[in-house]
């Protein structure tokens, strides 16, 4: 693994993670915030995220070949470019990928939005308050 993907993910779950005094639970017990459960969301998040990106650039028509025919990202050349694209642009760094792949900034990026992403709906989908109830707590 990439380095600078190790030290984001690192960083990104050490913020989340509570003191030990905000992890304590109303029966006194700590659960931890559920850290497994949190980080293994998060790290199948952020790998499904890398998985998809690829197979989502060519859908909207970000190709090796160039922008696709009659494709969104087609679509969205003409309407918000008018078919001169900045190369600094969003557009023009979404067809680097689609063409060449992600970089390795692209790369993190990627990973950081799933993992954001899937910690956030699992906060809000299957939140762990339940002290000794965590699922990284039962054995």
């Amino acid at each position: 693994m990439n380095w600078h993907l190790t030290v984001c993910i690192v960083l990104i779950l050490s913020a989340s993670r509570p003191t030990s005094a905000e992890a304590k639970t109303k029966n006194g017990q700590g659960d931890d915030w559920c850290f497994k459960d949190y980080a293994t969301v998060g790290i199948v998040g952020g790998t499904v995220a890398l998985a998809a990106a690829p197979f989502a650039l060519t859908w909207m028509g970000f190709t090796a070949a160039g922008v696709a025919a009659g494709s969104v990202a087609a679509s969205i050349q003409s309407a918000v470019y008018g078919g001169t694209v900045a190369s600094s642009s969003a557009f023009a760094a979404l067809q680097s990928a689609g063409a060449a792949g992600l970089g390795a900034k692209a790369t993190v990026g990627v990973f950081s939005a799933g993992l954001g992403a899937a910690a956030w709906i699992k906060s809000w989908v299957a939140p762990c308050n339940e002290g000794p109830e965590c699922s990284s707590e039962k054995h």
